[in-house]
Order: C-alpha cells, then sequence, then structure tokens
C-alpha cells in the first residue's frame, strides 16, 4: 500500500506530527512517501491513502488564506 503524506509547517510541529504517523505506516509495512506541500505534485493522489496535514490556530480552527 502507498501512502503520500503531505503536510505545511510553519513552526516544525505539523512536521514532526507528519514524520510519527509516516513511521507507523512503514512499522505497518506501507510504502510512504513524506513530503511538504511545496514539494508535492499532482500524483500524490495516485496513492492508495493521501493524507494531508496543516496547523491549527486559536480555538483549534484552520488558518484562513
Amino acid at each position: 500500500m502507498k501512502v503520500s503524506i503531505v503536510y505545511w509547517s510553519g513552526t516544525g510541529n505539523t512536521e514532526a506530527m507528519a514524520a510519527a504517523v509516516a513511521e507507523g505506516a512503514k512499522s505497518a509495512g506501507a510504502e510512504v512517501e513524506l513530503l511538504p506541500v511545496s514539494a508535492a505534485s499532482a500524483d500524490v493522489v495516485d496513492s492508495d491513502v493521501l493524507l494531508m496535514g496543516c496547523p491549527a490556530m486559536g480555538a483549534e480552527e484552520l488558518e484562513e488564506g
């Protein structure tokens, strides 16, 4: 199973969580691609599983823009 994890991290916290998820998926036998959003391309949709991560701000509301 191919798992692509695409993330954006301003402070490094989301990147750390994405890496932890990637390690868990690898330990379960998945082929994992871990990418910052700036390096991702449209072919990530061909993965069996696509995970996306972004930081939350304030009262856990997603950042606008």
